[in-house]
């Protein structure tokens, strides 16, 4: 995926997912029609860029760090999402892949929640980060981009979060299917990406999940 499960990323990590090997505004509302597995278009990178200066000041601002220990990340039970928040939750990651494909790092970054922007930017020096951002979008080769082979059923989470499987074929890994759970958050009527855990398994658990009572 675009950033992994419990790790920091550098600059140099940053620059070799964004240009070489890829990572508030107007959302795609509906999914653009195509068969799967397909390596989104650049485009299709119609987003609002993120600004630099957004950037770093949601990385400036102290947020309580969670108690306890980390503990293993377990696919939480949802219920199927309606057919409208399907449609926007997959046109939003379809989108957020077609910018990764245009080498378009703030265009992807605006597909971001606040803490996850912490997260995935976390630790990297601002003066860094901000020449990286600085960077021109340039298109990746056809033999690098990020191929989206198929997804799992959205589903509704507890905390009224959408969860969904992506299963990718990403040149930097010699898989030819790498699934992710990603959990998403609305956020002023957008879809924005929270968490993403590499979970190996969300291949063959249940891409509907678990059903609520």
């Amino acid at each position: 995926m675009l950033r992994f499960s419990e790790r920091k990323l550098s600059v140099p990590i940053l620059m070799l997912l964004f240009c070489l090997a890829t990572a508030g505004s107007t959302p795609a509302q509906s999914a653009t029609p195509a068969a799967y597995p397909v390596a989104p278009d650049p485009g299709e990178c119609i987003a609002q860029p993120a600004s630099p200066e957004e950037i770093a000041t949601i990385l400036g601002t102290t947020v309580p760090e969670p108690d306890g220990s980390p503990v293993p990340f377990v696919i939480p039970p949802g219920r199927p999402a309606d057919t409208d928040t399907s449609i926007e939750v997959i046109a939003t990651l379809r989108q957020l892949f077609a910018c990764a494909n245009a080498g378009d790092a703030l265009r992807v970054a605006s597909f971001y929640t606040d803490d996850f922007v912490r997260d995935f930017f976390g630790g990297v020096p601002v003066g860094d980060l901000l020449e990286f951002l600085a960077i021109a979008p340039k298109p990746l080769p056809e033999a690098q981009k990020r191929i989206i082979v198929r997804f799992g059923q959205v589903q509704i989470l507890p905390d009224g979060r959408a969860g969904v499987v992506i299963v990718l074929d990403e040149p930097d890994d010699p898989r030819i299917e790498e699934p992710d759970f990603v959990i998403l958050e609305q956020v002023d009527g957008r879809w924005l990406v929270d968490e993403i855990h590499e979970d190996p398994a969300a291949a063959t658990t249940s891409v509907t999940g678990t059903p609520l009572p």
